[in-house]
């Protein structure tokens, strides 16, 4: 076959581009980063050309990328010995995210819907506020990082199963409620969520959690909040502003006292406590 042949079998970028209804910017893009190279390069003119079996990858990438794929995912398809099964690990891969993504979705869905509800009801306050002194409390503890202080509920589902299975393996005596406390972890904007029971009466050491001292508060803001912990953010906020509209000065790390906590989480009870200047 003529190079002229050759050449007349090749697409110019923006055929190419059109067929794989993507840009020219991209086609370049995916060149810089050897995703797509070009079949051809004119040494003189720097015209890239493409052939036609290019364009199956091509239409791969597009698929991908149409469903949130990134080109790393792009990557790991279009350079395995065996597509089809990379492509299906990809797809799985994909399909997780978004299940969760899609969960996450619906909870602040809900959180807006709650909102939108107390607009409409003229922003009543959820519970009252009582004023009261928080005795000290001796706590079987376990604690973990929230990157970024963001999605608290994961970190507290990986650290508490292993502090209830430490303590029950161990026979130790703990009793309920759940206490759980957040700290700001210091120079990051990173928060440390500690997950706890209270301990007995001869606190003993042991591997799996941490014996900690809740020491007094003399005055702290409390309310109780009844519904599941998909709502406890949002609780929180309007917890925190009826405080501060009758004049409180926050002082300390906030606690959670899970009061009733079996059954369904609509009918759990939750004590929300903000210590006082």
């Amino acid at each position: 076959m003529s190079s002229s042949s050759v050449v007349s079998t090749m697409y110019t970028i923006g055929q190419f581009a059109a067929l794989g209804r993507v840009s020219v910017r991209m086609l370049r893009h995916y060149d810089a980063i050897g995703l797509l190279v070009p079949a051809d390069v004119d040494d003189r003119t720097g015209y890239r050309r493409y052939a036609p079996q290019q364009l199956s990858p091509l239409l791969r990438i597009a698929q991908l990328r149409d469903v949130g794929c990134g080109l790393e995912d792009a990557a790991e398809v279009l350079r395995s010995p065996d597509e089809s099964a990379a492509l299906r690990r990809v797809l799985e891969r994909r399909r997780l995210d978004l299940v969760a993504s899609v969960a996450a979705e619906t909870a602040r869905l809900a959180r807006v819907d709650e909102q939108l509800r107390y607009l409409d009801e003229g922003e009543r306050q959820m519970t009252e506020i009582a004023y009261r002194r928080l005795e000290p409390v001796t706590v079987y503890a376990a604690s973990g990082v929230v990157p970024g202080g963001e999605n608290v509920p994961a970190t507290i589902d990986r650290i508490l199963p292993p502090l209830y299975d430490a303590l029950e393996a161990a026979g130790v005596d703990y009793r309920e409620p759940g206490v759980f406390w957040y700290e700001p972890v210091e120079g990051t904007d990173d928060l440390r969520a500690w997950v706890s029971w209270i301990a007995g009466d001869d606190p003993v050491p042991g591997d799996g959690w941490e014996i900690v001292q809740l020491p007094a508060v003399e005055r702290a803001a409390v309310t109780q909040y009844h519904g599941e912990m998909a709502g406890i953010g949002d609780a929180w906020h309007r917890f925190m502003q009826a405080a501060l509209a009758d004049g409180a000065t926050f002082d300390g790390a906030c606690r959670e006292v899970y009061l009733q906590a079996e059954g369904p989480q609509s009918e759990w009870i939750t004590e929300l406590q903000q210590p006082l200047a």
